[in-house]
């Protein structure tokens, strides 16, 4: 690799770097690319260098989240042995947990992830499309080794994967119905606590058939 590209690289991550905490402490509106630059220590022309606009280095953030967390996943399932099951509750929880660590890091992180815009929203859609199909091969494999009984067609398990993340939901930024209660004492532990319950009730649901 080409000095110049190593150092594109660098000032790549740096902006990413950045623009990641000032989106979360600030929020994306109010955040500039003066702040982001100026965060890392870098000219504003450098940013532009790298990035058309501010809206893509949102998208770009999202998806150096989405790209770690597939592939953080796509190794488990890929090492998956029996009990499917329990590799099924690894990812989930794993998945869950993840999330938490971008959100809960400043206090507008949970409305960058969960955000409105349509580029985002399109690389999370992206991104739990590929996640529904490492869960469908998981509950195909547990329905193969007798832990569940098997779908009446092989589409069937993508539409069980669907509703697996579906009813997992509320574990996900912003945490709205999880806060409903008590914001300020919604914490990584009551999350933790939430998690191993849904998921426990949503994997016995399977074990009955899901529908």
């Amino acid at each position: 690799m080409c000095q110049e590209t190593k150092m594109n690289l660098s000032r790549r991550e740096k902006i990413l770097e950045a623009a990641t905490w000032l989106f979360g402490y600030y929020g994306f509106e109010k955040t500039t690319v003066d702040d982001i630059a100026d965060r890392a220590s870098i000219s504003k022309g450098s940013v532009y260098l790298e990035f058309q606009n501010k809206e893509a280095i949102l998208v770009a953030v999202v998806q150096q989240f989405t790209s770690r967390e597939l592939e953080r996943i796509n190794q488990l399932v890929k090492d998956a042995k029996a009990p499917y099951l329990s590799v099924l509750r690894e990812l989930l929880h794993g998945h869950v947990m993840s999330y938490w660590s971008i959100a809960s890091g400043q206090l507008h992180s949970p409305e960058v992830i969960a955000s409105a815009n349509p580029s985002i929203m399109a690389e999370i859609m992206n991104f739990q499309g590929a996640i529904f199909l490492q869960i469908a091969f998981l509950l195909e494999k547990a329905a193969s080794n007798k832990e569940i009984a098997p779908a009446k067609a092989p589409e069937d398990y993508f539409y069980q994967a669907e509703l697996v993340c579906y009813l997992l939901a509320a574990l996900f930024p912003p945490y709205d119905r999880l806060k409903a209660r008590d914001p300020k004492s919604f914490t990584e532990a009551t999350l933790r606590k939430y998690a191993d319950s849904m998921i426990s009730m949503t994997l016995a649901g399977v074990r009955a058939g899901l529908e």
